[in-house]
């Protein structure tokens, strides 16, 4: 059961749903981006972003818990990382392809600036490599010289309410399993102090008493 409902919560946390998103059609070579709690980026849908060419990025720390994020951009055009992905794998493939920009904020307030050469024409995806965060949600994509496909869909960025619903029915579920195996024991118990002696069914019936001691013999010279 525990298996169950463990197994149950990482699906949910690791499925992409559409999600609204707001979208930065942007061909003016800039590309400002927030982040923000719970693990999500305020601007998840950049496209129409120019072809090589100088972009100035501005990274923002707006996340209340205190929390470090960082704005990394995948090398791999059109391509998506797999929600499954753990922080080991992800970290695989950021040596393995590299990265466009990669910058990090670690402090609430705080800014980091950078400029890279935008690539030819594609999609790329971006995460925070934050341990976890991406696990949570925290990606987003962004197109140069071209819409994004319309195929592409974003996580709600937090396990939501899908998690506490299937956390409440593995309860209910487990109380149930409890409540028939004690159930089955109490019936077990009541029915042995409930059972037919053995003299109803044929049987002698056990002795409940020590045998009485024989009599002693009368005193001599009396009749």
């Amino acid at each position: 059961m525990l298996a169950l409902l463990v197994g149950g919560a990482s699906t949910l946390l690791n499925a992409r749903v559409a999600l609204a998103a707001p979208v930065q059609v942007d061909t003016t070579g800039y590309l400002n981006e927030t982040a923000v709690s719970p693990f999500t980026f305020v601007t998840r849908e950049y496209e129409d972003l120019p072809t090589k060419t100088t972009i100035a990025v501005s990274f923002f720390n707006g996340d209340t818990t205190g929390a470090v994020h960082s704005f990394t951009i995948l090398n791999d055009s059109n391509q998506t990382i797999p929600t499954s992905t753990t922080p080991a794998q992800l970290n695989a493939l950021l040596a393995r392809y590299g990265t466009l920009v990669n910058v990090t904020v670690s402090t609430e307030g705080t800014y980091n600036n950078t400029t890279f050469v935008s690539p030819a024409t594609g999609y790329y995806e971006f995460v925070c490599i934050e341990p976890g965060h991406f696990g949570y949600g925290m990606y987003g994509y962004i197109a140069f010289g071209e819409p994004l496909p319309a195929g592409l869909v974003l996580s709600s960025g937090s396990p939501g309410p899908g998690l506490a619903v299937f956390i409440i029915v593995g309860t209910i579920v487990s109380l149930t399993v409890l409540a028939l195996v004690l159930g089955f024991v109490v019936g077990r118990r009541r029915g042995s102090e409930n059972e037919m002696p053995p003299e109803r069914l044929g049987y002698a019936e056990p002795s409940t008493s020590e045998p009485l001691p024989a009599a002693p013999p009368p005193p001599p010279g009396r009749p």
